[in-house]
């Protein structure tokens, strides 16, 4: 219950009085930004020491060897897998030097694609360390679940190893910050958003913690917990009984909002004492994009200032999603920006996306004040109609496809016809330089919302006519992906089909100068062995098209998606 309090008027003219002293801070710096945005000290491992978690005002929070309350403010990179090109000198440096940060987390995902079945990546990991070592920033090593949700899925076995391992080749290295379980959640097999789903992930925790502190490693750790570490105060009655254990919150502005459902979880965390560590954050939605949600991320940065609540934001990618700090591919507008920023280690405003210019000023404890951009010419598509699978587009709409917000190619979507039947369409042309992210200037096609279930259906088949401009070399990959709730929002085809323009495979023009490639797609054959039941929901249906060394530009439509009994 809200309660209203008159103050006098003369309390106001004594409070001017008083900053007017310099006998209190003032609500607002000279930039007009708030007080606790700007000028923030920064505790370095050259002069903070070993972390260590103490008691400060009546709750338990980091401090560093002196016994003080410290901050830590930086970034963590994208997945390692994907975006290992940040691990260079000249980031590292930019980071400390330029950017301010203190820290860095190094996200190494188990699955997809990551340590579960390429350990090599652990390499990255120790490479991203004796970076940040040198570099003199805290680094935290994230061992990254995510899907699926819970932490003793057999896919993640191998964190004690993992972490046995680091600490035995940096041991007890004051630099290190473990981050045991980055965000467990109901992904199958999963863990319960509630008191069950905590003793889960604490019951994976504690094994792993014990054996870093029985080899003598008194470094901080970081703890996941429920809902996509959105739950710590379920960590409040039945706390993990280590004196240097941190508990993580994660948010992204445009989902969680101040006062809301996570943010009241969070506050009901911190005013129960609980060390918190905001390990991950961002300005966009939690998808990762839309947005970027300026004022509401400042409502969070305040509280986490004002209360010396370490954070990290996600993330250091050119991959083209609005969390990403640097500028993506994007047809005709931008190229990508390099993860190296060259021996003058500055990477210039303008190569920042939105979100990475408030990063940067956030981190580094300056004013935010975006550069002029120019602003893109809007597109407009034909319309857009309902999601409906098979897709036809007979009735002239898009029968609700349109481009994933990460998606290269952002070009008209139209209904044309093709060969004489209704086809989807668009313009393509791809990077003329080599991408990190492979799929970073793919047209990527999404029908969202479309509620199908496999059933009887085996493939999921559709014709994709290609009308080159140019095309000399090279091929093109189609890759589908759906989104069953069932099997963690993400499932990809096991197989590709390919388009090859030159040598005996190449496919072959038709007299209308059009390729036909018939895609066939077996729902039964699924990556990481992901099996799609009858009766799962498939949800949402995305096609990709990827280039493989190809100068291919042209228009490509997209006509009879559907699912299928049989290949045809």
């Amino acid at each position: 219950m809200k309660r209203i309090v008159r103050i006098p008027a003369a309390f106001f003219t004594l409070c001017i009085f008083i900053v007017g002293l310099g006998l209190c801070s003032p609500l607002f710096g000279e930039t007009g930004e708030p007080a606790f945005f700007e000028n923030l000290s920064t505790v370095r491992p050259s002069d903070g020491g070993a972390l260590s978690v103490k008691s400060s005002d009546g709750r338990r929070q980091l401090c560093d060897s002196h016994g003080q309350p410290v901050q830590l403010r930086g970034m963590s990179t994208h997945g390692l897998q994907w975006y290992p090109q940040i691990l260079n000198d000249n980031a590292f440096r930019t980071l400390s030097q330029d950017w301010g940060s203190n820290v860095i987390r190094l996200a190494m995902y188990v699955t997809e694609r990551g340590y579960s079945v390429n350990p090599e990546i652990r390499d990255r990991v120790v490479e991203g360390i004796k970076l940040a070592i040198k570099h003199d920033m805290y680094v935290i090593v994230d061992w990254h679940v995510l899907t699926p949700g819970n932490p003793s899925a057999p896919e993640y076995a191998g964190a004690m190893d993992f972490f046995k391992g680091i600490a035995a080749e940096f041991p007890n290295n004051p630099s290190i910050i473990y981050e045991l379980c980055n965000e467990p959640n109901d992904n199958a097999p999963g863990v319960s958003n509630d008191e069950d789903g905590w003793a889960m992930v604490k019951e994976y925790a504690e094994p792993i913690i014990a054996m870093l502190r029985k080899g003598g490693n008194e470094n901080c750790i970081i703890v996941g917990n429920p809902n996509w570490c959105q739950r710590p105060d379920l960590c409040i009655e039945n706390p993990i009984l280590d004196t240097n254990t941190l508990y993580a919150f994660h948010f992204y502005s445009g989902t969680h909002k101040e006062n809301e459902y996570v943010w009241s979880k969070i506050q009901t965390a911190f005013d129960a004492g609980l060390p918190l560590f905001c390990s991950e954050w961002g300005t966009s939605s939690a998808s990762g994009d839309g947005g970027p949600f300026f004022d509401e991320a400042n409502a969070w940065i305040s509280f986490m200032n004002r209360n010396k609540i370490s954070w990290c934001n996600w993330s250091l990618t050119n991959k083209n999603e609005v969390s990403g700090v640097f500028l993506p591919y994007q047809n005709g507008i931008s190229e990508p920006t390099s993860l190296d920023p060259g021996t003058a280690a500055v990477w210039p405003l303008e190569s920042l996306s939105l979100s990475g210019e408030y990063a940067r000023a956030r981190i580094k404890g300056i004013a935010y004040r975006p550069i002029i951009r120019a602003e893109p010419e809007p597109v407009e598509h034909d319309e857009e109609g309902y999601p409906e699978i098979p897709s036809d587009f007979e009735d002239s709409t898009r029968q609700g496809w349109d481009w994933f917000a990460s998606s290269g190619v952002q070009s008209r979507l139209s209904i044309e016809k093709i060969r004489g039947s209704s086809a989807l369409s668009w313009y393509t042309e791809y990077s003329e330089s080599k991408l990190q992210d492979a799929w970073g200037d793919a047209p990527r096609l999404i029908c969202q919302n479309a509620i199908i279930y496999r059933e009887k259906s085996r493939y999921l088949t559709f014709d994709l006519y290609l009308e080159p401009k140019r095309v000399t070399k090279g091929k093109l990959s189609i890759v589908l992906a759906l989104a069953p709730p069932s099997l963690g929002y993400w499932a990809q085809a096991a197989k590709n089909v390919e388009v090859t323009f030159t040598g005996k495979k190449a496919a072959k023009i038709g007299s209308d100068g059009l390729y036909h490639v018939r895609a066939v797609f077996d729902l039964k054959d699924l990556r990481d062995d992901k099996k799609l039941g009858p009766d799962d929901e498939i949800r949402d249906v995305t096609i990709i098209i990827v280039n493989d060394e190809s100068d291919f530009s042209g228009k490509m439509y997209l006509d009879n998606v559907q699912l299928s009994l049989k290949r045809k």
